[in-house]
């Protein structure tokens, strides 16, 4: 399979709400009470940095009126666009829509029933975060099940913060995987290791359905 899984016009966007619905409070959130955290929260954390509107949306590479609209609670961002608000709030993403307070520091141990399940809005990816309380945590293991087809199917490509880190392992299937301007197949037992702030998306291009392990650093969800 080649780039043209890439298109732009295959892709979707994905709201950052709907992929972390269960991750931070499963089965105990509606969406619409997720997405009503965004605009207290990225005022809250805009006010505490010391930040203006405009210095926000500069460094976030948006408009102002942007920025107001999702203070506002008027716009819903995109994956990219929360990941770029987070970058320039030096935050992690996940910090834009959880409540305020610590982590448990005795959460350590998960058992396989615990998993917190992300499920994609195309339904083809299903994710499982497999550690408790990552907010204050320097990395995040992530098992991602993929569906033929699946992909990380946002307009543009993701990356993570400056300085980030991301590893993958190929536990089962096949995946192809887009980091800038190159394209790798991974296959089962493959692994890639990368700088997480290069833009990067990836895609299951077998015909059987795809499992793999994924580690970034620091947290991103």
């Amino acid at each position: 399979m080649g780039k043209s899984y890439f298109f732009l016009d295959r892709l979707k966007t994905i709201k950052l709400s709907v992929i972390l619905l269960n991750l931070l409070n499963p089965g105990k959130l509606a969406q619409g009470k997720m997405e009503d955290k965004i605009p207290g929260r990225l005022k809250q954390i805009r006010n505490r940095k010391k930040l203006t509107l405009q210095q926000l949306a500069d460094q976030a590479g948006c408009t102002k009126s942007y920025i107001s609209q999702l203070e506002k609670g008027t716009g819903s961002p995109s994956v990219s666009m929360l990941g770029r608000l987070a970058e320039a709030l030096e935050i992690p993403v996940a910090d834009l829509i959880r409540d305020e307070g610590g982590e448990d520091q005795g959460n350590w141990h998960l058992r396989k029933a615990d998993r917190r399940t992300i499920s994609y809005p195309d339904g083809k990816v299903t994710s499982q975060l497999l550690t408790k309380g990552v907010f204050q945590k320097k990395m995040q293991p992530l098992l991602s099940v993929i569906e033929p087809g699946g992909m990380l199917n946002d307009s543009e490509k993701m990356s993570h913060s400056k300085g980030a880190e991301e590893f993958v392992l190929v536990l089962r299937g096949e995946i192809e995987f887009e980091i800038g301007s190159k394209l790798l197949s991974l296959q089962q037992g493959d692994t890639l290791y990368f700088d997480g702030d290069l833009p990067h998306r990836w895609m299951n291009i077998g015909k059987e359905t795809a499992e793999v392990l994924f580690v970034w650093t620091p947290p991103v969800w």
